[in-house]
């Protein structure tokens, strides 16, 4: 069966920049070897085949020797060890690749790697394994317990026991990105929730605060993370304001947090016609539920079904249909509140 050693590199998103986090890492620890041995892991020499994976992967399938994976530890993780994130890049993924070559002695193996790799910071690049597993441990018992609790207290925690683990310093680096959104997150909230401010003031501090914090690569992005974009969750924050505002003036306010939280100018304008025709549909939906109260109070039975066909037909189209299995189910999406921007 061919062996899968990933090799990952980080791709910049405004919601999360870190490697592998532990959390998301397999959740037990290979077991401990009963002899700390360095092993050779001489194999068959299949041919090595790379190839390109999501989110700038890459894997190698085939059965490597150890020759073969310290040239591609040092070949593609070499230039990333001068910072933790580089150095957790390579412990997960020599991990991943050891749970399946060398389940018994996976310490002992990737001891002898990182000598033959890094002699220099074989040590310590150890002992982050080491912690890694350690936190991989701990977060696995308490998992449940620990997504039940509110952000601030579970942030809290988490890094109090990160940094026990790996003491604070390390422990900032490794998920500094996460620390940025939390802050981030918290940002948003208070200034979306200042609604005695005007929103163009909340926008433009928001917007300020957003390019100041991530680098522009990052923010273009997330904007394509449609429901997640920093735009949509000041749009979900705003729709008082919105639907106050007459059509054209809700229009141009729209385009202009997307654009200036992210969106290229071509997004705004895909966007902004998407936004009309869900105006359109709105507008076909408000005519049909008048139809339909009408019909429902002067028509019964047979002849009120077939009234309500041919509503639903001549107002919504296409959707009829679905629009008729959502009624009989007790859903009206029509008597919802629209959010603006959003659908």
């Amino acid at each position: 069966m061919p062996l899968a050693y990933w090799l990952t590199s980080a791709t910049p998103t405004a919601n999360a920049e870190t490697p592998p986090s532990p959390e998301q890492a397999a959740e037990s620890a290979p077991p401990a070897p009963p002899a700390e041995q360095p092993v050779q892991m001489k194999a068959t020499a299949d041919t090595i085949d790379y190839q390109a994976m999501l989110e700038g992967a890459t894997v190698i399938n085939g059965s490597l020797t150890f020759e073969q994976v310290v040239a591609l530890m040092r070949e593609h993780h070499g230039r990333e060890l001068d910072t933790r994130l580089g150095q957790i890049d390579l412990i997960t993924a020599l991990l991943e690749y050891l749970r399946q070559s060398q389940p018994e002695n996976w310490r002992a193996s990737m001891q002898a790697l990182l000598e033959a790799a890094f002699p220099e910071m074989a040590g310590e690049l150890m002992q982050l394994a080491e912690n890694h597993l350690e936190y991989q441990a701990w977060y696995a018992a308490g998992a449940q317990d620990i997504q039940q609790l509110d952000p601030d207290s579970r942030m809290e925690i988490l890094m109090q026991h990160r940094s026990e683990i790996f003491g604070k310093e390390v422990a900032e680096e490794l998920w500094q990105h996460q620390i940025r959104d939390y802050e981030m997150a918290k940002a948003m909230e208070r200034i979306t929730s200042d609604t005695e401010r005007p929103l163009n003031q909340r926008l433009e501090e928001l917007s300020q605060l957003v390019h100041q914090t991530y680098p522009e690569e990052a923010i273009s992005n997330q904007s394509l993370a449609m429901g997640d974009s920093f735009a949509n969750k000041f749009l979900k924050a705003s729709q008082q304001e919105l639907r106050e505002m007459p059509t054209y003036q809700r229009r141009e306010a729209i385009a202009e947090i997307r654009r200036s939280l992210g969106y290229s100018e071509r997004a705004v304008e895909n966007l902004a016609r998407l936004d009309r025709k869900r105006d359109q549909r709105w507008a076909a939906g408000d005519q049909y539920m008048a139809q339909r109260q009408e019909i429902t109070a002067k028509y019964n039975g047979e002849e009120r079904q077939r009234r309500l066909k041919e509503a639903r037909r001549t107002f919504l189209g296409a959707e009829a249909d679905s629009i008729r299995k959502e009624e009989e189910a007790g859903y009206f999406r029509f008597e919802q509140e629209r959010s603006y921007g959003i659908h």
